[in-house]
């Protein structure tokens, strides 16, 4: 199991943080927390949005601001051994990171070479908070727009639980029997929870066994 903060304690940090940064102003501390109360919603606002949160006092919260995109670039910075995808741990716990927070369904696709080198990452769709739409065809394409010898499918349980469904396993099947007709085999499919990841590769004896 992988340790982070769950969900209360992290957005107790959050306001603790906040308060912190804006202690010396009760009436902005107190606007701020009635228009991103979590970081997830922060996360989730547009750039618009967050344009609008500056502008509403930019002279004490653009410093905020700032630190919170900066804190945010170093969560979705690759690690080091991003470079290559040296096992489903590895990979996994940078998803968990990467998912931190989000209250989307989101399915992304990892390319790797014949050296396992990782040469793309993307998020191809987004959807609900409980399911997103998948296809085979855009997976596909996109991985042999790469020239990819891999890929690695991962999507994120907003629930928080990384448990697949029956529908996930078929789904992945499907993506298995596909990548094998085109050349791309698929090294694994992930299911991201808060705290923890589900590999299909590592669990091929639970309902992810190749037929």
């Amino acid at each position: 199991m992988i340790t982070r903060l769950d969900r209360p304690e992290a957005e107790l940090r959050y306001r603790s943080l906040i308060k912190g940064a804006l202690a010396d102003q009760p009436a902005l501390l107190k606007w701020w927390l009635q228009q991103v109360p979590t970081p997830a919603a922060f996360r989730n606002l547009s750039e618009n949005e967050r344009n609008a949160l500056a502008d509403h006092d930019l002279p004490h919260l653009a410093p905020l601001l700032s630190a919170i995109e900066a804190g945010m670039l170093i969560v979705k910075s690759p690690r080091e051994y991003w470079g290559q995808a040296y096992s489903s741990q590895l990979v996994g716990s940078d998803l968990v990171d990467y998912f931190a927070g989000s209250e989307q369904e989101q399915v992304a696709l990892v390319c790797t070479d014949v050296h396992n080198e990782i040469i793309q990452f993307k998020i191809l769709f987004a959807g609900g908070t409980s399911e997103c739409a998948l296809y085979p065809d855009q997976i596909l394409r996109f991985a042999l727009q790469n020239c990819a010898s891999g890929i690695i499918l991962a999507h994120n349980h907003p629930s928080g639980q990384p448990k697949p469904s029956a529908a996930d396993l078929r789904f992945c099947q499907r993506i298995e029997k596909a990548g094998q007709l085109v050349g791309i085999p698929l090294v694994d499919f992930l299911v991201i929870g808060n705290q923890d990841y589900y590999s299909w590769r590592e669990n091929l004896g639970e309902g992810g066994r190749k037929n």
